[in-house]
């Protein structure tokens, strides 16, 4: 499908917000779940698993997308979703532990960075994220490097930016086309299935990108259950996905 229809279908769907129209985009932006996926497989989760994060990352994505700010939703939706993936390696590999009052930081200079990206169609400067947070530049600087130090330095050694895969590579792979419905529809399925509170997990984690952490100091549960509520999605997109 040709780019001026897609972004046609994407200023529609801003204005209707209709389902049969954001899962047909969600199909036709598959490549981009999988692109990430590809780019964090073989650093011990397996590449269906990383590809089923990402592609709910997209549909998280494209909820946030807005039309008005003239950015495109490739450009927009590929950091998101690979902040979420960055986000699941994190938690599972974290060895020190966030203070609470850092990790509210990080979320608020997480989300100020994406607004402003769109708004001014460019990656924000430190004064700019402070001043839209209300923070000083040094307490970014601190939220930014506490969020570093909690990476696995091999992980951030061998992901490069989204450049690193040119898009043009992944365009036009109609044989995919079938297999991403079928994902698409495998997902709704098993997320229609989940308790309310697995959906509020989900929600948070996927589609508003917080850490295990954030998402357990809300619910008044320990980061522990967040992460089994995870896996037990996971593993449910697993099985549904090895009985297609």
């Amino acid at each position: 499908m040709d780019q001026e229809k897609t972004q046609n279908m994407l200023k529609e769907y801003c204005c209707t917000r209709d389902v049969s129209l954001r899962n047909e985009l969600v199909t036709q932006h598959m490549y981009l779940a999988e692109m990430v996926a590809r780019k964090y497989a073989g650093r011990g989760v397996e590449y269906d698993d990383l590809k089923q994060i990402a592609a709910v990352a997209l549909i998280g994505a494209l909820e946030r997308y807005s039309c008005d700010k003239g950015i495109k939703f490739a450009t927009f939706a590929v950091p998101s979703m690979t902040g979420v993936v960055k986000n699941y390696f994190r938690d599972r590999s974290r060895t020190i532990r966030m203070p609470r009052t850092i990790g509210e930081r990080v979320q608020k200079i997480t989300l100020a960075r994406e607004t402003l990206t769109q708004e001014l169609m460019r990656a924000p400067t430190t004064r700019e994220i402070a001043q839209r947070c209300g923070l000083a530049e040094a307490d970014v600087l601190e939220a930014v490097e506490a969020t570093q130090s909690l990476v696995m330095t091999s992980l951030d050694a061998q992901v490069g930016d989204e450049e690193d895969t040119p898009l043009a590579d992944l365009l036009g792979r109609e044989e995919m086309e079938f297999e991403n419905i079928a994902l698409r529809d495998l997902m709704e399925k098993v997320i229609d299935k989940l308790s309310d509170a697995e959906k509020r997990v989900l929600k948070m984690r996927f589609f508003e990108e917080r850490t295990q952490r954030d998402i357990a100091g809300e619910m008044g549960v320990s980061q522990m259950y967040v992460s089994r509520v995870e896996r037990k999605m996971l593993s449910r997109f697993r099985e549904a996905l090895s009985q297609a």
